[in-house]
């Protein structure tokens, strides 16, 4: 058995790169997304694109492919 590493102890960026190395720990993975979340000035976005954007974007993509 190994010994995990003291996540609070981690930075944000040495934390996200144990979790890149060790994507089956879920423990850091939910500690990581705490903090990114906690983290202020950090951008997030609830749900997916609206229909309205994507309609918008394929209308933009016709009009492209039209040139």
């Amino acid at each position: 058995m190994t010994l995990k590493p003291d996540f609070q102890q981690m930075s944000r960026k040495e934390l996200r790169l144990y979790v890149l190395n060790n994507r089956e720990d879920d423990e850091a993975l939910r500690l990581y997304m705490t903090r990114l979340h906690n983290e202020p000035g950090v951008n997030r976005q609830i749900g997916g694109p609206l229909e309205e954007d994507l309609n918008q974007l394929e209308d933009l993509l016709k009009s492209r492919g039209a040139q």
